[in-house]
């Protein structure tokens, strides 16, 4: 099995060295959250084997993405069912992604072949659930438009530094519903990124993050909010339904 990943920044799933736009895991510089979607995956496979250790793994930029959109899709859709720009984005997105893993698993003898699009909800506290559900959507509707069935929409509610902030904060783990209440907005008054540093002491470089999840210190397993359990379970399915597994619990 290979995961392709694609992601924001350096900061959630990584990028590519070299200002490269798509990258095999010679050139891949993974960030906090493909770590967490690796260790997740060694827990669901059932056996050890880190695909990022082991170079099963590329990744592909926003930029990819949006020049190799897929062709206009050819359904008649209903009147006032079009989708606002916003959550659009995340649907060609996803699609465009879905195209990208179907030819890498060509490439690979048709090994499976996941992909990951991982996006911050941001936002304001005040958009509400209901912004966080339709962006996700989005995502997996258009995974489901190229009837791509090992697509993983990986969505923090504001941001993926609350998903962080549950594992270091004070009372660690305890009550992190609270954090996807938080603005997603960095200008806002205490933005989520300026908290996760203060905690950290001024130390919450993408290394030293990689580095806690690496050894443990921010526990994967342990993280317990809607928006992490809705991207986890979704992983877990598609990684069990990829290598043939029951879905089990």
């Amino acid at each position: 099995m290979y995961v392709l990943f694609s992601g924001e920044g350096p900061s959630d799933l990584g990028l590519c060295e070299l200002g490269l736009d798509r990258c095999e895991a010679e050139h891949f510089r993974p960030g906090p959250m493909s770590w967490f979607v690796d260790q997740l995956i060694e827990s669901f496979q059932g056996f050890e084997f880190s695909h990022i250790e082991s170079g099963c793994v590329g990744f592909v930029s926003k930029t990819f993405l949006t020049e190799n959109k897929a062709p206009p899709t050819q359904k008649v859709r209903l009147p006032g069912k079009k989708k606002p720009p916003e959550t659009q984005y995340y649907f060609e997105n996803a699609r465009a992604l879905a195209i990208a893993a179907r030819r890498k698993s060509e490439e690979i003898n048709n090994d499976k072949v996941i992909a990951v699009l991982f996006h911050d909800s941001d936002g304001t506290a005040s958009a509400g659930r209901g912004d966080w559900i339709n962006k996700r959507k989005s995502i997996l509707a258009g995974f489901a438009e190229e009837n791509f069935e090992y697509g993983i929409a990986m969505m923090p509610k504001p941001k993926s530094e609350a998903w962080l902030l549950c594992a270091v904060k004070d009372n660690p783990y305890q009550h992190c519903q609270k954090l996807e209440d938080e603005s997603g907005n960095d200008e806002s008054q205490r933005p989520l990124k300026d908290q996760l540093s203060d905690v950290l002491q001024g130390n919450a470089s993408t290394e030293q993050l990689n580095d806690m999840i690496k050894c443990h210190q921010i526990d994967v397993y342990r993280i317990d909010m809607p928006s992490f359990n809705a991207f986890k379970d979704n992983l877990r399915q598609v990684v069990k339904s990829a290598l043939g597994l029951p879905l089990g619990d």
